[in-house]
């Protein structure tokens, strides 16, 4: 890397650089979130509808984000807002929107239930209107922090695309490793399915080269345009909305597993019969290997009984 370069991305140890002072003030939250993603993480790669719940959650987060920036860089209203609206101009990379690559994600992951795009956008315009209680207020909070303080967009960018460059890369090759969790197609290779399934992770269609000169162009844009043009006031807005996200992005994914677990355990179901067979399948420690094999037959056998209890109701 050049020293002119050098001098535009910060170094880790440069107090005065925004995302280092985010870093800094925000390392325990990020700490937490990371060992409690490890652990959902895990667990939703056993089970594709906790995955694409995952990822359903996240195409609500980023679309409102994305909405944000594009009111902001084309149709600001107040002084603040176009000051703002400017500088995030200057900042935003167009390859980092997630908004698309999220949708064609679910379209791959919700296909059985809405094999269209029209079905699939009524299906996601009408869940809209009644999210859980924790990702409603998230949203709802997304819009006022900016309504209030536009400058608290810079804290969306930094904290939330900048995880997935961190972390997108480990997920996809997770994800990879546990191909059997996503949907099967049989006109699609599990490769394909892959390919198409894992779009949220990935930045431009040129691989991990793109990705890194994407991600050093963000940085580079992201200390030009903050530095000297924001206040320290703006500063502080900033990183305590940072903490924020970091709050409610924890509270999002605990809160969907609480769904997950009351729907599970509130009654004996085919998801839940589905869901013990795929743990029992993955974790070679929590029996026996005899006694792993007879579970699974017995699950296999309530399988059928459902099957043929839902068959009699309909036929």
């Amino acid at each position: 890397m050049s020293s002119h370069t050098n001098t535009i991305i910060p170094s880790p140890t440069d107090t005065k650089a925004l995302a280092n002072r985010i870093n800094f003030q925000t390392r325990d939250a990020h700490n937490k979130i990371n060992k409690k993603m490890s652990i959902k993480l895990a667990i939703a790669l056993r089970h594709g509808f906790i995955y694409r719940q995952g990822i359903l959650t996240y195409y609500y987060i980023f679309k409102v984000v994305e909405e944000e920036i594009i009111k902001l860089t084309t149709s600001p209203t107040t002084s603040e807002e176009v000051k703002i609206g400017n500088l995030l101009s200057k900042t935003w990379i167009p390859e980092f929107n997630r908004t698309e690559n999220l949708l064609k994600d679910l379209q791959l992951l919700y296909h059985d239930e809405y094999p269209t795009k029209e079905a699939l956008q009524l299906f996601l315009e009408t869940n809209a209107t009644e999210l859980p209680p924790v990702l409603d207020s998230f949203i709802k909070y997304i819009h006022q922090s900016i309504l209030e303080n536009p400058c608290s967009i810079f804290a969306y960018c930094h904290v939330l695309y900048l995880a997935l460059f961190a972390g997108g890369k480990i997920i996809r090759s997770k994800i990879y490793k546990n191909l059997g969790f996503l949907p099967n197609f049989n006109h699609l290779s599990s490769k394909e399915v892959f390919e198409k399934g894992t779009n949220f992770f990935k930045f431009g269609s040129d691989g991990v080269i793109e990705e890194t000169k994407l991600k050093l162009e963000f940085k580079k844009n992201y200390e030009l345009n903050t530095r000297e043009s924001l206040n320290e006031k703006e500063k502080s807005i900033i990183i305590e909305t940072s903490k924020k996200i970091f709050d409610y992005n924890l509270m999002a994914m605990e809160e969907l597993g609480s769904i997950n677990k009351e729907q599970l355990m509130s009654k004996l179901n085919f998801k839940m019969v589905t869901y013990l067979l795929e743990e029992w399948k993955f974790n070679d420690n929590f029996l026996s290997k005899r006694g792993k094999h007879l579970i699974m037959v017995v699950m296999v056998l309530l399988h059928m009984l459902f099957a043929f209890f839902i068959l009699k109701r309909f036929l």
